[in-house]
């Protein structure tokens, strides 16, 4: 039997990111996936602000930016001489010397509007760096992350399905290793991570229930041969029969309507099928005559699992939450429990953890992960065919969106870089950096925080004159920044502030803070 120190169940981009993360800390690791081959499916169109930051802190945003820069090219062609602004604000960001944030996105189909951003706002302007590496569909992202995951020594076992798993001791909820049951024989490991989608096999065999609440949509992606696709209107559009969005290349469709659910949600999406729920939706007679690669049909089930781990085995990406895809969320979901995951694992097994590092996955993520089903829950409610909601719609963009800092606000939540998790008792301000997203920190050497955090190790930034906080730890990378003007910060390999001092506390007392954070973090 094949062994190794993790199994990760699937290669989609949580599975991928998860590995990876594991492989730099010298964790050996399998990557057991389904398909022969990266899923071609038209699936997420972008990756949201928080993820590409966590892209950059690998050294990985070269390669998203090159992905940007295709895709805008081709956005631009099929645009043609159509005004499109956010196609032309991302073109001309690549050109400006100073990052903006980017505006990408929407609402239940109520694009974000550039001219209501205040650029200037201080949360903003701490994300701008990566504002040139979001244009990244899922695709190119499994392509991206596979080439890391090589890179890195990192297995990948195509064409093998797993069937079920075993513990070695007694049971699951043992702290003994596991057997993973395949199609091309068991594999064992110390530890599994589940990141097999939405109907996993794994969440299933451990019983672990799924809770939520059932669809009222009826979704289709597609890119698709349409002979005249003329009065298809470009961008996200609602009618009172659903909403669609067409572009931002030529033939790519989205579509979802509400709707009973098919009785067989696993057979093939057929061109008639599509046609008709595109002509139903947007009361345009379009001909579908063909399907480039396999469509997609979706709903807006949202459902989590009530644990994200049992015993030695983790859930991860949809394999613990699903909902809409609206604004892609899942995908981004899925990238933030690798990151917070896979550090934390690698210390465990490498046998440096402190007691209870690996239940702070659940702790952080799950709180998360409901957040993000009620966010797609609302964007469902909004997007209703019935008069009222028409009327709610109009208030909601040209009134509410309206509001100074309020389309500010959706675009930060909606990009993920709000996330904050409880990780120090002392961090009773909420307005202090401790236990949110660093950000993008330029440092007065001419180098940025992700600069130092590609190998995936914890980040001392020294703003102190003295070098108080020197030769502290040798598992933290130490960076000298004196300016007494900014607060030195403790950053967890996933990019979470765990400590920071403040103005007016003494060295002794920042000492023992940062003391107690090291030992909290990393024993």
């Amino acid at each position: 039997m094949e062994r190794t120190d993790v199994i990760v169940v699937g290669a989609g981009p949580t599975g991928l990111f998860v590995a990876s993360e594991l492989a730099l800390r010298g964790v050996r690791t399998t990557v057991l996936e389904r398909l022969e081959e990266p899923d071609p499916t038209i699936k997420s169109g972008s990756i949201n602000v928080a993820s590409a930051e966590i892209l950059d802190r690998r050294g990985l945003l070269p390669a998203a930016e090159e992905v940007q820069r295709r895709r805008l090219a081709e956005a631009r062609a099929f645009i043609g001489g159509r005004s499109n602004r956010t196609v032309r604000e991302l073109t001309n960001a690549a050109g400006r010397a100073t990052r903006r944030f980017p505006v990408l996105g929407h609402f239940a189909g109520i694009m974000f509007r550039h001219d209501l951003v205040d650029q200037d706002d201080p949360v903003l302007a701490a994300h701008t760096a990566v504002a040139n590496g979001i244009m990244v569909p899922q695709h190119d992202l499994e392509l991206l992350l596979g080439d890391h995951c090589a890179r890195l020594g990192v297995k990948i076992r195509r064409g093998v399905e797993v069937r079920g798993l075993r513990s070695t001791g007694a049971g699951l909820d043992d702290d003994a290793d596991v057997v993973v049951e395949t199609s091309a024989g068991d594999f064992g490991a110390g530890w599994v991570v589940a990141a097999d989608g939405g109907r996993s096999v794994v969440r299933k065999r451990l019983g672990i229930e799924f809770v939520g609440t059932d669809p009222e949509l009826v979704g289709y992606q597609a890119i698709a041969d349409i002979d005249d696709a003329s009065e298809l209107r470009r961008g996200w559009n609602w009618t009172p029969h659903g909403i669609y969005t067409y572009g931002p290349v030529p033939g790519r469709v989205l579509v979802a309507r509400f709707a009973p659910q098919p009785e067989d949600k696993n057979a093939p999406v057929t061109v008639d099928e599509l046609q008709c729920a595109v002509r139903g939706v947007t009361g345009v007679p379009v001909t579908i005559t063909g399907l480039r690669g396999r469509a997609t049909r979706w709903s807006d089930n949202a459902r989590q699992a009530q644990a994200y781990r049992r015993g030695r085995v983790f859930l991860a990406g949809d394999a613990a939450h699903v909902h809409s895809p609206f604004s892609a969320q899942g995908l981004n979901l899925g990238i933030g429990d690798a990151v917070n995951l896979g550090w934390k694992l690698a210390a465990t097994v490498q046998g440096h953890a402190p007691a209870g590092l690996l239940d702070t996955y659940h702790a952080e993520r799950h709180p998360i992960g409901a957040w993000v089903l009620d966010w797609t829950r609302a964007q469902v409610a909004l997007m209703r065919g019935d008069e009222r909601t028409a009327r709610l719609r109009e208030v909601v963009g040209d009134e509410l969106f309206a509001v100074p800092g309020a389309t500010n606000r959706m675009i930060a939540l909606s990009s993920g870089i709000l996330q904050r998790y409880d990780v120090a008792d002392a961090a009773d301000d909420a307005t202090a950096p401790v236990g949110s997203i660093a950000g993008d920190l330029e440092l007065g050497s001419g180098t940025r925080l992700a600069d130092h955090a590609h190998d995936g190790r914890f980040v001392l930034v020294d703003r102190s004159a003295d070098g108080r906080y020197a030769g502290i730890e040798s598992r933290i990378t130490y960076v000298a920044d004196p300016d007494a003007s900014q607060p030195s910060l403790f950053v967890r390999p996933d990019g979470i502030v765990a400590w920071a001092d403040g103005p007016d506390d003494t060295p002794g007392h920042t000492r023992k803070l940062l003391d107690i954070a090291i030992q909290r973090w990393l024993g």
